[in-house]
């Protein structure tokens, strides 16, 4: 198959309402066939496997795409071999997120790794700007962007832009990552022993303090904002921030949970000697991004995601 740049893995569970939107956000970029898109659905009761098989072209679940193919000559003229696609795709009942990122890394070719939550987006241009920085930097293993925080209609709520690495604040127990905003080489995936299916909640925290702290990797900033976190009643990580959902109360199980994986990370990854305190968040905070993602807060607020980028 064709060098490929980057995969990008979907894992889904009932989240068909907002799957179109992910999707679209990865496929209608402007990558050609640099990119492939696996979606591993957890056996969704809703529409999400409808949703999925509109955007496979006609791909059977649990098929590679370069097998299907193969045992399809006529498919070689078929638009999907131009355009960024779904190599592969399942509904299946499996061991929760981290295991379905695991097993969408395990059927990807590319180069680059990242996920995709499917209730979130990734932003116009983001991938051309990735694109243009693993050129500028082939040596470099991990790249990271900045976040929106968007409501339930992609319309933007606040800003985060991507910045530079800090070894003072990851030295204090805060790699400056948000969420899937990371791009990181197979290799180096390999080389932390991919997500650590434990996790429910902090997989992704886990996974950078590995990048660093155990594999002795920093990452480059590549693009100012990387992707759009949909805050929702029923977002895994962001519910609590209504008062309608149960994780807004402080005994739901989330927080025992957290705190739990907080401990393990503690535990087998780093233990910071100190916390990072208010003092220190001034003292290494990246002024000027800082000052750019308050400015762009108030310019964007409200505004379709997509109007960011213009």
């Amino acid at each position: 198959m064709r060098d490929l740049l980057l995969s990008v893995v979907i894992a889904n569970y009932n989240y068909g309402r907002y799957l179109k939107d992910a999707i679209e956000s990865v496929t209608l970029q402007d990558m050609g066939d640099k990119v492939e898109l696996i979606i591993c659905d957890a056996a969704s009761t809703d529409n999400s496997v409808e949703v999925i098989k509109n955007y496979a072209n006609g791909l059977p679940s649990n098929t590679s795409y370069s097998d299907w193919v193969a045992s399809h000559p006529s498919l070689a003229t078929n638009n999907q071999l131009l355009t960024t696609k779904i190599t592969w795709w399942c509904s299946e009942k499996d061991g929760g997120q981290s295991a379905a990122f695991n097993k969408g890394f395990l059927h990807s070719q590319g180069r680059f790794l990242t996920w995709l939550n499917a209730d979130d987006v990734l932003m116009p241009g983001a991938l051309k700007a990735f694109e243009k920085a693993v050129a500028a930097y082939p040596d470099c293993k991990w790249f990271v962007g900045g976040a929106l925080w968007l409501d339930k209609l992609l319309r933007v709520v606040k800003c985060g832009c991507g910045r530079k690495f800090s070894a003072a604040r990851a030295n204090m127990g805060n790699v400056h990552v948000w969420g899937p905003s990371s791009f990181f080489s197979r290799d180096l995936y390999e080389q932390a022993g991919g997500v650590d299916e434990r996790f429910f909640y902090m997989m992704d925290t886990d996974l950078w303090s590995k990048f660093y702290h155990q594999c002795h990797e920093v990452y480059m900033p590549f693009v100012d904002y990387a992707w759009g976190l949909r805050l929702h009643e029923q977002a895994k990580m962001s519910a609590h921030n209504f008062a309608e959902s149960g994780q807004a109360n402080p005994d739901h199980p989330k927080w025992a949970q957290i705190e739990k994986e907080k401990r393990i990370i503690e535990e087998e990854v780093f233990a910071p000697k100190r916390r990072m305190g208010l003092l220190s968040k001034i003292l290494t905070s990246e002024f000027c991004k800082a000052l750019k993602s308050r400015i762009d807060s108030f310019r964007f607020r409200g505004k379709d995601y997509r109007d960011c980028v213009k």
